[in-house]
C-alpha cells in the first residue's frame, strides 16, 4: 500500500471496487493494494458475507447487498463527521439502489 490507510478505508475501497464485479487483479491495482493485504482482508469480508467470490481463470470478486449496506453505512458517517461533499454523491447513489427491489449487479 503506498500510504497508510485505515482498515474500515480499506474494506470501503476494496467493496468499491467490486460493486459491479471485479477481478483479483483489477482490486489489488485500484485500490493500490498489494496480494499480502488483499488475502488479509478478503477472508473476513467474505466471512461477513460482505463480498462474494466466484472462482474462474481468475477469482471475480463482487459486493453483496450486505457490503452495499456497509458501503452507505460508512460513506454517511464520513459525510457526517467530515462533512465532505466528495462522498456525498455516493451516498446519495446507494441510497438510491438501497430502494430497489434488488440491484441489477447483487445475484
Amino acid at each position: 500500500m503506498t500510504e497508510e490507510k485505515k482498515e474500515f478505508d480499506v474494506v470501503a475501497d476494496i467493496l468499491r471496487a467490486a460493486v459491479l464485479g471485479s477481478k483479483e487483479s483489477e482490486i489489488i491495482t485500484g485500490c493500490e493494494l498489494d496480494r499480502n493485504s488483499l488475502e488479509k482482508y478478503m477472508p473476513v469480508m467474505m466471512l461477513l458475507k460482505l463480498i462474494s467470490v466466484k472462482k474462474e481463470t481468475e477469482n471475480f470478486y463482487r459486493t453483496t447487498s450486505k457490503g452495499l449496506e456497509f458501503l452507505r453505512f460508512y460513506h454517511g458517517f464520513r459525510w457526517l463527521l467530515l462533512g465532505k461533499d466528495f462522498d456525498y454523491d455516493l451516498f446519495k447513489t446507494m441510497n438510491e439502489l438501497k430502494r430497489e427491489e434488488q440491484p441489477y449487479y447483487v445475484s
